[in-house]
C-alpha cells in the first residue's frame, strides 16, 4: 500500500499536460480493450480470420499505447516549465 501512496503523490505533482497525456494513454488503452472484446464476441458471426486479427491486435497495441503516452507525459513534465509555486516551494529565492 505504501509504494502506491508514493506514486499517487507523485503524480498529484506532474505539469497539467503530462496528467492530461497519462490520462489520455489510459483511456486509449481502454478503448483498444474494448474494441477487442467485440471483435472476440463478434468473431462467430462475421469473416473470423479478419476478427480475430483485430482481437489479436488490439490487444497488443493496448500496453503499448499506454505506455507510449507514460513516457511522453514523464518527458513533457520534464520539458515543461515549472509554475512559480511549484519550483520555489513556499521558499522565497530573495
Amino acid at each position: 500500500m505504501q509504494p502506491l501512496k508514493k506514486i499517487l503523490s507523485r503524480f498529484k505533482r506532474l505539469h497539467r499536460l503530462s496528467k492530461i497525456a497519462i490520462k489520455l494513454g489510459f483511456l486509449t488503452m481502454i478503448c483498444f480493450y474494448i474494441t477487442a472484446a467485440f471483435a472476440f464476441y463478434l468473431a462467430p458471426h462475421v469473416n473470423y480470420i479478419n476478427a480475430m486479427t483485430i482481437y489479436k491486435g488490439c490487444l497488443e497495441a493496448a500496453p503499448a499505447a499506454f505506455a507510449a503516452c507514460v513516457c511522453a507525459g514523464l518527458l513533457g513534465d520534464l520539458m515543461l516549465p515549472k509554475s512559480d509555486q511549484e519550483s520555489s516551494d513556499g521558499k522565497d529565492e530573495g
